[in-house]
């Protein structure tokens, strides 16, 4: 073996060792600052209870990132769970912390804007809704609308107990059958109030006959 090779090993070695440290310090310690927003998840929310209108849905987060994850961090790689298992009936003030936050490897969350949500919760109560069909226009001259059918004709709705104890019936999404000469079908949503949905589907299929008014006027004779 070449003697310049051992000569000063052990400085050789410490140079190597130093070398290294750097590398590692540069390639893992080496963070930066990165301004994200990040989707709100509520979770836990008992089969008995809603949540009324419009809970924040994303935060601002700052976060600290080791270099080598930069390039694989988005928002959608984030994810803030807000726990309102067992939050009283009314409006509570949530305090949200680091650990509410889903993250990758090698991020770190330092601050969480705002701090704090606004969450209110109601008993909830469900109910089955009689569906009523929205039509808008008037056929073309000469036809008449002579049925309208719903199918189903009722809808099974879960929402604030104090909504829909008050309701009846729900209607559907508007059904145009300005200028037609035909009867009309369509598969349509339901227009339902704030957080009210449907446990089943939500759509129903609206039928407007339409038939020619000389027809009408002799009884529905051809």
């Amino acid at each position: 073996m070449p003697s310049f090779l051992v000569r000063n090993w052990h400085l050789k070695l410490l140079s190597l060792a130093v070398a290294a440290g750097l590398w590692l310090f540069v390639a893992v310690g080496e963070r930066s600052q990165l301004a994200l927003a990040a989707p709100v998840e509520y979770v836990g929310l008992p089969d008995d209870a809603v949540l009324l209108p419009d809970p924040r849905d994303r935060v601002e987060l700052q976060v600290e990132v080791g270099r080598w994850a930069v390039s694989r961090l988005t928002s959608e790689a984030l994810r803030v769970r807000v726990n309102v298992a067992h939050l009283p009936e009314g409006e509570s003030q949530l305090t949200l912390a680091p650990s509410d936050v889903q993250t990758p490897p090698g991020v770190r969350v330092t601050r969480i804007t705002p701090p704090q949500l606004r969450v209110a919760v109601a008993k909830a109560a469900e109910k089955t809704m009689r569906a009523v069909a929205s039509v808008r226009g008037q056929p073309a001259t000469g036809y008449a609308v002579t049925r309208v059918l719903v199918d189903p004709g009722s809808v099974l709705v879960k929402g604030p107990r104090s909504t829909i104890e008050t309701r009846e019936s729900v209607e559907t999404a508007p059904v145009d059958v300005a200028g037609s000469r035909a009867t009309v079908t369509q598969t349509v949503g339901l227009v339902l109030p704030d957080n009210v949905y449907p446990i089943r589907a939500g759509r129903v299929q609206v039928t407007v006959e339409i038939r020619p008014e000389t027809a009408v006027q002799r009884g529905g004779k051809p």
